[in-house]
């Protein structure tokens, strides 16, 4: 008999991820504070609470995965959070992108109560997100890692334990810092070609099978061409990372140049009021300032 999982966030992200667990034959205890997203995942088989208390005392180990820390701080400290209905033993997942000093200072407060923490942020989007295949970065203690790995595994093809806690975290950042740089370069690689008179059509035929290919450009760059920015991968979210990137940079004392040009950049996507489009909207930014739209 599989331990009942306790699941926070029912999102963009967290709506697939909650279902690959019921799929893989774990019961769920799910909440959001959307009632629509309740409703789908209880059409799923999952049973529902009224707050994190409640989830938390139905569940040994409890996965997090809501926008920023903020609300991670709310879920499991607010008025009826997690701590509420936890108890020693009890695992607290967090999948949510958060800088690792805030990963710790989360672990450092629950430890006085014996609940154990993993920072387990992921990668591979929406689509990775429904078809089970995000790459997971955990850190946190090893045991506790591995009394989760089924779960994981649930949600995700590949599953890397990276050892202390943050480490998760750290690597997320690394990886996220790779994806807004590679964004910003894709848009301007696209406006470049169409303003030089190329077809974009040819141009998504030929880079990928270029030195020039990234998986940036196989994901991204089709949907610029095609004007498709519906939201897989929120673009102030990506905005909200960089700064994490940029912080953890000063911390240890590196530039990040190409980092900080990438914010500034999606920033300015951000005051275009591009904030809540995927993050492929970037490209809007660029075509304002070169006066070129790319599309068929």
């Amino acid at each position: 008999m599989k331990n009942n999982i306790g699941f926070i966030g029912l999102g963009n992200m967290g709506m697939g991820m909650a279902k690959n667990i019921i799929k893989a034959g774990f019961p769920l205890m799910a909440y959001d504070v959307r009632e629509e997203a309740l409703r789908e995942i209880r059409k799923f088989g999952a049973k529902t609470g009224k707050n994190p208390q409640e989830v938390a005392q139905s569940s040994k180990i409890s996965i997090i995965v809501v926008l920023n820390f903020a609300q991670v701080e709310e879920v499991i400290f607010g008025e009826n959070g997690l701590v509420e209905g936890g108890s020693s033993g009890d695992v607290i997942v967090v999948m949510s992108t958060i800088a690792p000093a805030e990963i710790k200072a989360i672990a450092r407060k629950l430890e006085k109560k014996g609940i154990k923490v993993l920072d387990a942020p992921v990668s591979g989007g929406k689509e990775g997100a429904e078809a089970g295949t995000l790459a997971i970065m955990v850190g946190g203690e090893k045991t506790v890692f591995d009394s989760c790995r089924d779960i994981f595994g649930a949600m995700g093809k590949n599953i890397y334990y990276l050892g202390a806690l943050g480490n998760g975290s750290s690597l997320k950042l690394v990886n996220n810092l790779l994806v807004a740089v590679n964004g910003v370069a894709v848009a301007e690689a696209m406006i470049l070609g169409v303003k030089a008179g190329l077809d974009p059509d040819i141009i998504l035929q030929v880079i990928p099978k270029s030195a020039g290919d990234s998986w940036m450009f196989r994901n991204r760059a089709p949907r610029m061409v095609n004007r498709d920015f519906a939201c897989r991968g929120e673009l102030d979210i990506l905005l909200k990372d960089l700064n994490f990137i940029l912080d953890m940079g000063r911390s240890l004392k590196i530039p990040l140049l190409l980092g900080a040009v990438a914010k500034e950049i999606y920033q300015m996507a951000n005051c275009m009021g591009l904030g809540k489009e995927d993050d492929s909207a970037v490209v809007k930014a660029i075509e304002k300032i070169a006066g070129v739209e790319v599309k068929k």
